[in-house]
């Protein structure tokens, strides 16, 4: 699952991480600025990974669930789309 800047971000800070968090193009992540940088070590950034994902994973269930509800309602495929953005 390849997951976005903004959600590692994020994950970062629910890992208990503090701004500003930087995301290299490579996966790197540090904390910190440019001239006093913090390194996360690979269990660390693999734990923001997984979180990321497992945020991901939640947030897709979850409109799943909304989708199937509004499906059960009787709703059309562009009715539910509008309704939950997609």
């Amino acid at each position: 699952m390849t997951v976005n800047l903004d959600k590692l971000r994020q994950a970062a800070l629910q890992l208990g991480h503090v701004e500003p968090i930087s995301i290299e193009p490579d996966g790197t992540i540090w904390l910190g600025l440019d001239t006093d940088r913090t390194y996360l070590t690979p269990a660390q950034q693999a734990a923001v990974v997984n979180k990321a994902n497992d945020n991901i994973a939640v947030a897709t269930e979850n409109r799943n669930t909304a989708v199937a509800k509004l499906k059960v309602l009787g709703l059309t495929d562009a009715e539910v789309a509008a309704l939950i953005g997609g």
